[in-house]
Order: C-alpha cells, then structure tokens, then sequence
C-alpha cells in the first residue's frame, strides 16, 4: 500500500478501512481509538403512511461492520484497547458483531455539558463501547467512566462529526506509554493522530474520503512546522 501521507511516525491511508486493515501486519495495533458512522440509515416521520420502523432497519449495518471487528482483531495486539464511539441505536450492532472475538467489554458514556440536539429529551452524551482481553493493561490512576468534556463547536469542525482532542486524549492516557502503536479506521479529519503525536505515539488512520485525508495531512503538515 501507498500511504496517502506519512511522517514522523503518522501514517495516513486513503482507503476502504477493511480493505487497509486487511493488508496490514498481524498483530501490530496496541490502541484503536475510532469513530465510525453509525446513523441508522432509514430515516421516519410522524405522519400517516411513514415507513413503519424494524429490526432489519438496524441490521442491515451489521455485515458491514462485523467484517470491521474481525479485521481489528487481527490486527490487534492481545494487549490491546479498543474504543468505539456509538449511540443508543448502533451500540447493539457494534456489541453483536464484537462479542465473539473480544472477552471483555465495559461501556463509557461522555457526557456534552452543551449538548442541545434532541425533542423533548435534550441529546447530550455518547456512547463508547471499550473492549479488552485479559492481557489488557492501563496506565496507573483512577478513571471513571462518564467522562464530561465540551464538543468542538459546530463552526470549528473541520468534520460534521469531529470529536474534541480532549475526549482522544482522555481515552488515549488510559494506556500504559508502551502501548506505541494507535489505530483510528474512521479518521475523519485527524484529530486523533494529531493527538497521538503529541503524546509520542505512532498511528495509523483510515480515511475513504479523500477530501478528509487531505485535511488531515494539511492539519499534520502545519502542525510539523509549528513544532
């Protein structure tokens, strides 16, 4: 493979993330650290003759992802973290498709203090599904797992989904400093990687949208020369 960008330990690939992962080394990732899209892609409305919601609505994301999961355990050390990013609606298809190929699971929430989408009931946190194995190690200190920090303001995003460098951080200083190696196969625009060298670390990101690798090595790029 022909990384779309890569220095100083950032390597960037533009790509299918199964498509990356498949071609990558077995048994090489200490950390993934991702956020996939998961709207559920039916939408409904509340008049007469709306499309009448199921199961299948939902289910119909699962091959995609179950084929995800696989290729992250491959590639994953058996040390390894790995933390989703999900909601109410997918957390049951990324659980399914994970619970055959990791032991061991534990759901995070972070809370958004000014989270406002929503009716009737205001929309202010996410999900993360955590999983682990019985090598699995932390860095020292006390984490609970309902994490309050501020989103990226909606005209700041470089993303319409990105997730503030605070969150990454937070996640990524769970794992001990020998855990060198990061993965984010939804890189979107490359917060996570720019969070990943500013803690030493090397990382891998998976983009299929071109527009975004380019952001993301432009982001990389300044960020080099600022240093």
């Amino acid at each position: 493979m022909t990384p779309y960008y890569e220095q100083d330990g950032i390597t960037i690939y533009h790509g299918d993330c199964r498509e990356v992962l498949a071609e990558l080394d077995h048994m090489l990732i200490d950390v993934v650290i991702t956020d996939p899209p998961f709207s559920i892609p039916v939408k409904y409305h509340d008049t007469e003759g709306d499309y009448p919601r199921s199961w299948g609505d939902i289910v119909v994301m699962e091959p995609f992802f179950s084929d995800v999961f696989r290729q992250l355990r491959r590639v994953c050390k058996p040390h390894a973290q790995v933390y989703v990013c999900c909601d109410g609606q997918s957390y049951p298809i990324f659980f399914k498709a994970s619970l055959p190929l990791w032991p061991q699971s534990h759901l995070l929430i972070w809370y958004k203090p000014t989270g406002r989408r929503g009716r009737g009931w205001q929309h202010s946190h996410e999900e993360i599904l955590h999983l682990r194995g019985p090598q699995t190690e932390y860095a020292d200190g006390f984490r609970q797992d309902l994490i309050g920090i501020m989103p990226v303001r909606t005209l700041d995003r470089e993303h319409p989904a990105e997730k503030p460098g605070d969150l990454w951080m937070w996640l990524l200083e769970a794992a001990p400093i020998h855990y060198k190696r990061i993965c984010d196969p939804f890189m979107g625009s490359g917060e996570l990687l720019s969070v990943a060298r500013a803690c030493s670390r090397e990382a891998i990101g998976i983009e299929i949208d071109e527009r975004y690798c380019e952001i993301a090595a432009k982001r990389l790029s300044q960020a080099a020369l600022a240093f």
